[in-house]
């Protein structure tokens, strides 16, 4: 990152450049701005999560650092002064910048007032020179309406209320209930939109019947559960599956109770890094 001979390295989109893209899912709102030769700055908001700020660079980090975030009038407004965000920190590899609701929040307020949220820091590779990070708010004004009714339209729950599920089932039985599908309707959505997401799906019976009998009753159950979430768009490459019969009780057989809540399919989800 660093140029010879060079006391300053700037980054930044200029006005023919600069431009904010809206990328929406049910579960993700993201507002993205490339920054030329250096890489992108995004402000994300997940479904049940809260705004943040993420940053993408070209050349991966190799250390830990600090960064001081100002708030930078553009050329066109330079009787206004700049001010300090506060500092930040950044971490190593690609995306060494997150910043919390708090700062994202902050920076969308100096965006939107016209001013230019700016990184500073030493450079990576001897520290002898400063480096400028500048997300431009030119065009920003556009865009900035269409995210915030992006957010204002995703699903109301979160990959945290989700990250659980049991699926219950009658005796003897591996048909899905109507609340069966009402549960994983939701979790559908989010592994159908999030490619990262892996669905483990493990089945279980109560002790009535033979073992084998139960080993077989169980995988019955997590390939209901997977053709279901299959038919709602997940692909089969996201799920897993493994069956347990008897072996795994979640509660004691001895009473109707017990048995009920042991006929199961545990869904759990697991995020790919």
């Amino acid at each position: 990152m660093s140029f010879p001979g060079q006391a300053n390295q700037r980054y930044q989109a200029n006005i023919e450049q600069s431009r904010w893209e809206l990328r929406t899912t049910p579960i993700r709102c993201e507002l993205k701005h490339p920054i030329p030769r250096y890489g992108q700055g995004s402000f994300v908001y997940s479904a049940g999560g809260e705004l943040s700020f993420i940053m993408r660079v070209m050349q991966p980090v190799i250390e830990d650092s600090v960064a001081n975030m100002l708030s930078v009038p553009p050329f066109w407004r330079s009787g206004l002064d700049e001010k300090e965000l506060g500092q930040v920190s950044l971490g190593k590899g690609r995306m060494p910048f997150y910043a919390d609701r708090v700062m994202a929040q902050r920076m969308l307020y100096e965006l939107d007032a016209g001013m230019f949220p700016t990184l500073v820091f030493k450079d990576w590779a001897d520290k002898q020179d400063d480096v400028t990070v500048a997300l431009s708010s030119a065009n920003f004004h556009d865009a900035l309406p269409e995210f915030l009714n992006c957010i204002g339209q995703l699903i109301d729950i979160g990959y945290d209320d989700l990250k659980e599920t049991t699926v219950l089932f009658a005796p003897g039985k591996y048909k899905l209930t109507q609340q069966a599908h009402r549960s994983l309707d939701s979790l559908a959505l989010y592994a159908k939109y999030d490619k990262k997401i892996i669905v483990r799906l493990e089945g279980h019976t109560d002790n009535t019947g033979t073992r084998r009998y139960n080993r077989w009753l169980s995988g019955k159950r997590t390939q209901a559960v997977a053709n279901y979430l299959n038919k709602q768009g997940v692909s089969r490459k996201q799920i897993k599956r493994e069956a347990f019969g008897e072996s795994k009780p979640a509660s004691g057989n001895h009473f109707t109770k017990g048995r009920d809540l042991n006929r199961r399919v545990m869904v759990d989800f697991e995020r790919l890094p």
